[in-house]
């Protein structure tokens, strides 16, 4: 039952990083992975946190008896369904976080051209939320310069389509629906690495274009009121997505904070203002147009974040 699960799921993320899953949960792990198991929509969050688990504290034991492979299966399962899409980005989080960059790398195009492809079918806000910051994410964690190459390799440009059509408008101030919290932490991540450790977009105007855009959305999410960072503890009671079902209620006592693939980072806006005026001072003959060239508004809050970081433009 979902109860059972929870209880499962916050024993093994108690149980310390070194001692790997022990027999009792390495036998319990296949049976989580059939299919009919994940048909009860209620069961979907309880089982999405325990599998989240099962990949912090045991991923290497994971991949050694080839269960990744099952594991992305019932992510797919869950995208291809507005009703569980929220979990199913919930598992691909810690997918990406916990798995070693050589077991994900084979997989991580077959990942993105099935998110893109449920971009297509539906281009809904929820959806293109939780995409484009997964896409932070996995720009945070592994360089824009690779996430770059892995879209230009499913269709020529992609990538840059991506940035200009569907992450930048998420993150602009027409977006109705500022990302907060840990969602605004990880855009702030990832979008500071577009900015400040991606030289290919100062390579020609039109990438230039892209970087100036992303700089002016950074700035937004930093600068927003709606913006808060907060501390884990405060996002316990985040609701979850599945609509009614008698079968799934929350144990209180058994709630955490969503996954925060950037947990070492403790100070996003630092970790921005010291970047950028890296790359500000070894490309000034680039970067200082750009700049100038963009809202007063913007160039004036842009100094405020810098100031108030204690780094002087």
């Amino acid at each position: 039952t979902p109860y059972v699960f929870q209880i499962l799921a916050q024993l093994l993320e108690y149980r310390p990083g070194n001692t790997g899953l022990g027999e009792a949960y390495t036998m319990l792990f296949p049976p989580l992975l059939m299919p009919q198991l994940w048909e009860t929509r209620g069961n979907v969050p309880a089982l999405t946190r325990l599998v989240q688990a099962y990949l912090q504290k045991g991923t290497s034991d994971i991949i050694a008896k080839d269960q990744l492979t099952p594991v992305l299966g019932i992510f797919q399962k869950l995208i291809s369904s507005k009703a569980t899409e929220t979990s199913a980005f919930e598992l691909l989080s810690a997918i990406t976080k916990y798995t070693p960059t050589h077991a994900l790398e084979p997989m991580i195009g077959t990942i993105y051209s099935i998110l893109l492809m449920r971009l297509q079918k539906g281009k809904t806000p929820r959806y293109v939320r939780l995409v484009t910051c997964y896409f932070a994410q996995c720009v945070g964690q592994f360089g824009y310069q690779k996430w770059n190459d892995i879209l230009d390799a499913i269709q020529p440009n992609l990538g840059k389509m991506i940035l200009m059509q569907v992450w930048i408008p998420r993150v602009s101030p027409a977006d109705l629906c500022p990302p907060v919290r840990t969602e605004a932490k990880i855009q702030v991540v990832g979008l500071s690495k577009i900015v400040c450790e991606s030289p290919s977009l100062l390579s020609s105007p039109d990438a230039q274009q892209i970087w100036a855009n992303a700089l002016a959305s950074l700035v937004t999410v930093l600068s927003s009121q709606a913006t808060y960072f907060g501390s884990p503890g405060e996002e316990l009671d985040q609701s979850v997505e599945i609509g009614y079902d008698p079968t799934f209620s929350r144990l209180h006592f058994a709630t955490r904070p969503p996954l925060d693939p950037f947990s070492d980072n403790k100070d996003p806006i630092a970790s921005f203002a010291n970047g950028f005026n890296q790359i500000r001072l070894s490309n000034t003959a680039l970067i200082q147009p750009l700049i100038l060239q963009s809202d007063p508004k913007m160039i004036a809050t842009l100094q405020n974040i810098m100031t108030k970081a204690g780094v002087q433009m």
